[in-house]
């Protein structure tokens, strides 16, 4: 007779990946369709539309710009699920906290484009994009440690954490960068999501 019944539950216990690979989408979709909520339109005088494109171009230039990192985020956090076996309770509430961060970009989206170049606009910026990509590494540490990820070869780990890790300090760095030089801690994020992405090597995730 089989005791299995008895067996107390464990984090070790796997559930499927598809209610929460839903939330997290919804999430994402959100994060992207509050991000345009801080371009306001400009006013129906004649002389407010001719100066539309100036005094709109700092917020929409800025929306570009979160947009683009939400949408890397989601690929990676796409890639990572994909690749999973199921999900654990420990998984479950990392994911949960990666989605947090994600929702506060709109809200440090909104307060960079008021003023690009304020240092304390961008260093809420720059931690706000450290906090993505810690929380999005803790949630694959979960993962990958309680065995809910498929095999890794060890060249493969030692891509992902030292991308993420880089990740990581490059926003620091634009935190820093915000205190002394606000032009080219605007100038690391904008880089941002375009180095990662033209430097993404599928094979190794």
């Amino acid at each position: 007779m089989s005791d299995s019944g008895n067996t107390p539950l464990n984090q070790r216990r796997r559930y499927p990946t598809d209610r929460t690979a839903a939330i997290s989408d919804g999430v994402f979709a959100v994060a992207l369709t509050l991000l345009i909520l801080n371009v306001k339109p400009p006013g129906r005088g004649t002389g407010e539309l001719a100066k539309a494109p100036i005094s709109v171009a700092p917020r929409l230039g800025i929306f570009a710009l979160s947009f683009a990192i939400v949408a890397y985020y989601w690929v990676v956090h796409h890639l990572i699920f994909v690749s999973m076996r199921g999900v654990s309770v420990g998984l479950l509430w990392a994911n949960f906290a990666f989605l947090l961060t994600i929702v506060v970009l709109p809200f440090s989206t909104a307060v960079l484009g008021g003023d690009p170049l304020a240092p304390p606009a961008l260093a809420l910026y720059g931690l706000n994009l450290a906090a993505c990509t810690t929380t999005l590494t803790g949630a694959w540490y979960v993962a990958e440690r309680g065995d809910l990820i498929e095999q890794l070869l060890p060249k493969q780990r030692r891509y992902i954490v030292l991308r993420l890790t880089i990740q990581v300090l490059v926003a620091l760095v634009g935190v820093v960068c915000a205190f002394v030089v606000p032009v080219l801690a605007l100038t690391i994020f904008v880089a941002f999501p375009v180095i990662y992405a033209l430097s993404y090597r599928r094979r190794y995730y």
